[in-house]
C-alpha cells in the first residue's frame, strides 16, 4: 500500500472523530445545561469525576496500546477498527434523557461523559500514534498535516447540518435523528481506517518482529513506569505540555461555549438567526484553511515560531476587540470566528512537536519502536484535565453573576446587562490571558528539526 493510500485511510478517521467530537463538544453543555436543566452542583460533580477519570484513562490506555498483546492493541489501525462501534453507541448517550429528576439529570452527564471519554481517548490515542508513525519524514508529516485539515474542515460542517435539520435545536427530535446519522458516518470512516492505516513501522516490522521477540534479552524491556518518567521528566515535553493544557483550555471554552455566548452577544434583533447559524457551522472551517494554504509558511519558518506567532495574535486580538466594544455583533462575530481559527489551526500545528518528542525520546534512548502512545498518554494526564476544568470554570464565572436567572428570564434588564457585560469581558480576555502564559512556556520549548531530515527506521522495527 502506498504513503497516499495510507494517509487517505488516517483522513478518514480525522473526518470522523471531528464529526462525532466537535458536535459532541459543541452540544453537550448546552442541552444539558438550557434543555435538561442540570444544577450548577451536578454539572460540577460530573465534571470533577470527568476530569480524573480523563486524565487517568490515558496514561492506562497508553499501557495497553504499547505494551499488552490483545489483538485489539496489536496495531494502531486495529484499535480504532474494534472501537468505532463503541465510540458511534456512546455518542449518542446524551441527546436521549435519562429523566428529569435533579439526580437521574446529573447522573446522566456523568454516564455520557464517562463512557464517550472513554471510546474516544482510546480510538483517538491510536489516531494520534498513527500521525506519528506514518510516516517519519518532516514533509510527509506536513503533508498529513494538510490533508488531515481538509478533512477536519468537513467534519466541522456537521455543525451546520445540527443547525440546519434542527433550527439550532428548536426541533430536538430532528437534533437526535441527525446524531445517529452522524454517528453511523463516523462509524464507517473510522472502519475504513481501522482496515487500511498501515504504519511504516508496521509494514517494517511483518517479517522481523517474530525473530526479534525470540532473540530478546529479557532485561531489554523497560518498565512502564520508567518509561513513562523518563518522558514527563524531559524539558522539552514539559515545555509543550503547559502549552498544551492551556491550547486545551481556550478550544474547550470555545467549542462549549460559543453558542451559549452567542445567544446573549448576538441577538438575532441585529443578526438574522439563519446568519447567526451558518456563523457557527464556520467556525472552524477557517482554521482548516490556513492550515491547508499556510504549510508551505510552516514549512519554511518552522512550526515553532507559527504557534508562538498564534499567541502573540490571541494577545492583541482580544484587547483591541475590548476597546472596540460589545456594540457591533457583526465584528463580535468576526473575533470569535478568528479566535477559534487561530487557535484551532495551531492546535493542529501540535501533532508535530509531540511527533518529535516521540522521536527525540527513540533516539536519546535507543528504542528499537518509538513509544507514541506513551508519549501522547503522559500528554493526556497533564492536558486532559483541561477538557472539565473549562466549563467549571466558565460555569462558575457566569453563574456568580446571574446566568442561571438569565436564561430562565428571571432578571430584569439592569441585571441581564450585567451578566451580558461579563459575557463580553469574558470573550476578549479569556485569549488574553491563556496567550501570555503560553508565549511563555512555549519559549522553553528547543527542539528544532529540519525538514529534509527524517528519522531512521531500525531494521529490526517492533513493538517494545
Amino acid at each position: 500500500m502506498t504513503l497516499k493510500h495510507r494517509m487517505l485511510a488516517y483522513c478518514a478517521t480525522s473526518l470522523g472523530l471531528t464529526m462525532i467530537h466537535h458536535t459532541f463538544n459543541f452540544y453537550y453543555v448546552k442541552v444539558f445545561l438550557n434543555r435538561y436543566h442540570i444544577t450548577e452542583s451536578w454539572f460540577h460533580f460530573s465534571q470533577l469525576l470527568y476530569m480524573v477519570w480523563n486524565a487517568v484513562n490515558d496514561p492506562l490506555f497508553a499501557l495497553l496500546q504499547d505494551n499488552a498483546k490483545f489483538k485489539i492493541t496489536r496495531t494502531r489501525r486495529e484499535s480504532i477498527l474494534y472501537t468505532a462501534p463503541f465510540l458511534a453507541a456512546s455518542y449518542m448517550i446524551p441527546w436521549f434523557q435519562f429523566g428529569t429528576s435533579d439526580w437521574a439529570v446529573g447522573l446522566h452527564l456523568i454516564v455520557a461523559l464517562s463512557l464517550y471519554d472513554t471510546m474516544f481517548t482510546f480510538a483517538g490515542l491510536a489516531s494520534c500514534c498513527l500521525f506519528t508513525e506514518i510516516s517519519t519524514d518532516q514533509n510527509d508529516r506536513l503533508m498529513l498535516t494538510r490533508y488531515a485539515q481538509m478533512a477536519g474542515m468537513l467534519g466541522h460542517c456537521a455543525i451546520l447540518v445540527f443547525e440546519y435539520t434542527s433550527g439550532s435545536m428548536q426541533n430536538f427530535l430532528a437534533f437526535q435523528i441527525t446524531a445517529f446519522f452522524v454517528a453511523v458516518i463516523g462509524m464507517l470512516l473510522m472502519i475504513y481506517t481501522g482496515l487500511n492505516a498501515h504504519t511504516v513501522w508496521d509494514l517494517h516490522a511483518q517479517d522481523a518482529h517474530e525473530k526479534r521477540l525470540e532473540d530478546e534479552e529479557p532485561g531489554e524491556k523497560k518498565p512502564f513506569w520508567l518509561k513513562s518518567w523518563q518522558i514527563l521528566s524531559e524539558k522539552n515535553f514539559i515545555a509543550f505540555v503547559a502549552t498544551n493544557f492551556f491550547q486545551e483550555l481556550h478550544k474547550t471554552y470555545l467549542s462549549n461555549f460559543t453558542a451559549i455566548l452567542g445567544e446573549y452577544l448576538i441577538p438575532t434583533s441585529k443578526v438574522p438567526v439563519g446568519v447567526r447559524s451558518t456563523f457557527y457551522g464556520f467556525t472552524g472551517f477557517l482554521g482548516g484553511l490556513m492550515v491547508i494554504f499556510g504549510a508551505p509558511i510552516v514549512g519554511r519558518f518552522g512550526y515553532f515560531r507559527i504557534i508562538r506567532c498564534s499567541f502573540v495574535y490571541k494577545i492583541c486580538s482580544g484587547l483591541v476587540m475590548y476597546f472596540i466594544g460589545p456594540s457591533n455583533p457583526w465584528l463580535l462575530m468576526l473575533f470569535i470566528m478568528l479566535d477559534t481559527s487561530c487557535t484551532g489551526a495551531a492546535y493542529s500545528l501540535f501533532n508535530m512537536p509531540l511527533s518529535d518528542i516521540s522521536d527525540h525520546d527513540r533516539e536519546k534512548y535507543n528504542r528499537k519502536h518509538p513509544i507514541s502512545s506513551t508519549v501522547y498518554g503522559a500528554n493526556a494526564l497533564v492536558v486532559k484535565p483541561a477538557n472539565s476544568l473549562s466549563p467549571m470554570l466558565v460555569v462558575a464565572i457566569l453563574n456568580s453573576f446571574g446566568y442561571e436567572q438569565l436564561k430562565d428570564g428571571l432578571l430584569s434588564e439592569p441585571a441581564a446587562d450585567v451578566v451580558k457585560d461579563v459575557m463580553f469581558k469574558l470573550v476578549c480576555f479569556y485569549p488574553v490571558v491563556l496567550g501570555i502564559i503560553q508565549y511563555f512556556s512555549w519559549s522553553h520549548y528547543t527542539i528544532r528539526r529540519s525538514f529534509t531530515l527524517e528519522y531512521r527506521v531500525p531494521e529490526t522495527a517492533g513493538p517494545v
